[in-house]
């Protein structure tokens, strides 16, 4: 018999969505939410087996804090730990008693029924599974031997699993792309230039060109600067996407986030748009970079950021292991009014800090309150604000 995922939770009613809703509910399709279910159930059995895979099961048995298990390790480790721990209780893999964590009992870990179950009801998703399992298997010397996460996640081995799994074929990350197209689509003028942060593999590209030639509005981009700081992805977009995307008025540029954009050759109110899926919340001074990216934009100008978004700053999300090993995530500098944590930010952290750069009519792509409160694990948007 195969193990239960759990109550699957119901999609939202439309009138929870907002005025692109009949777009944005096809989404939250039967598929899509057993994959969602089924991918943090997944996440965090396979957290526990890496503790296991450590040698700390024992000290799990026996009750441990985050102190203790981080003693003779490298600093590094403490942040993954930090969240490790309070998602395996919100996954009933620990218990959290007094100040420390206990696993009890013998904890279902089995990872094949999941696949079994989502080949059933999603197939040909398994790249998320894949993706995390490839984790497990290359972060431990991050907590051995203190290596560096983005060297481990993001060698030879697992960069094809990254590039599987930042396709707009895959329901777990397909409506970052979705939700910020609807965004961009909703007020594009004729005449746009456009600079993508963070580009990628380029699926958002893919789709730009796709739906803009099939709905008529691909030709109001008059220029589309296709950016990213690691060479790897802006060789591979170079090669392949110009050719895949015709219509689309592409240039390409490394583009470092935390450095001056004027510094990089992009000139004061010189973008119409500047856009960016799940990138900017790595920015390690969040109120320079927003500063720096409003002074490129004009007058009136948008900022869309397509972001997974927290129902509140303490919930953990699965979505958060992947990145909980990469400098770029956890290195940045706080700020109880702007920027209180490190990582992904809750809708209302995100208009504050729009706001105190100096944004206006800042709003989401779907409203998030009051539809995160009632489903606390839809956990994506595009936030648009104009300079």
């Amino acid at each position: 018999m195969l193990p239960p995922l759990g109550p699957i939770e119901a999609p939202p009613s439309l009138d929870l969505l907002g005025p692109q809703g009949p777009e944005i509910l096809p989404l939250l399709s039967r598929p899509f939410l057993v994959l969602h279910r089924a991918s943090s159930l997944y996440t965090a059995r396979t957290c526990l087996l890496l503790l296991f895979d450590l040698g700390w099961e024992g000290r799990l048995r026996s009750g441990t804090t985050l102190d203790e298990l981080c003693l003779g390790l490298p600093p590094q480790v403490r942040k993954p730990l930090a969240w490790m721990l309070p998602f395996l209780v919100s996954e009933g893999l620990l218990r959290r008693e007094g100040p420390g964590y206990v696993l009890h009992g013998i904890p279902d870990l089995d990872l094949d029924g999941i696949r079994t179950i989502v080949h059933d009801e999603a197939p040909g998703h398994g790249v998320n599974f894949d993706l995390l399992d490839g984790v497990r298997s290359r972060i431990p010397p991050f907590f051995t031997d203190g290596k560096a996460g983005d060297a481990l996640l993001f060698d030879l081995a697992l960069f094809p699993l990254w590039l599987a799994y930042f396709r707009n074929d895959n329901l777990v990350y397909y409506p970052n792309n979705l939700l910020t197209l609807l965004a961009l689509r909703q007020d594009l003028a004729p005449g746009t230039r456009l600079l993508e942060l963070g580009a990628g593999a380029g699926s958002f590209a893919r789709l730009a060109a796709r739906r803009g030639t099939e709905e008529g509005w691909l030709d109001r981009i008059v220029e589309y600067r296709f950016t990213d700081l690691a060479p790897a992805f802006l060789r591979r977009a170079q090669r392949d996407l110009a050719a895949e995307v015709p219509g689309l008025p592409l240039t390409f540029q490394t583009l470092d986030l935390n450095r001056s954009l004027g510094d990089q050759g992009i000139a004061a109110g010189s973008l119409d748009v500047i856009m960016g899926i799940n990138v900017v919340h790595v920015a390690r001074n969040l109120e320079t970079v927003l500063l720096d990216l409003r002074s490129r934009l004009r007058p009136g100008g948008r900022l869309i950021l397509g972001e997974c978004l927290k129902p509140t700053l303490e919930h953990p999300i699965y979505l958060e292991f992947f990145f909980s090993f990469i400098r770029s995530f956890t290195d940045v500098e706080l700020d109880p009014r702007w920027r209180p944590i490190h990582g992904f930010l809750t809708p209302e952290a995100w208009v504050c800090a729009l706001e105190h750069a100096g944004f206006t009519d800042i709003g989401t792509t779907p409203p998030p309150r009051p539809l995160m409160d009632r489903h606390p694990s839809f956990n994506v948007g595009a936030i648009t604000a104009r300079a």
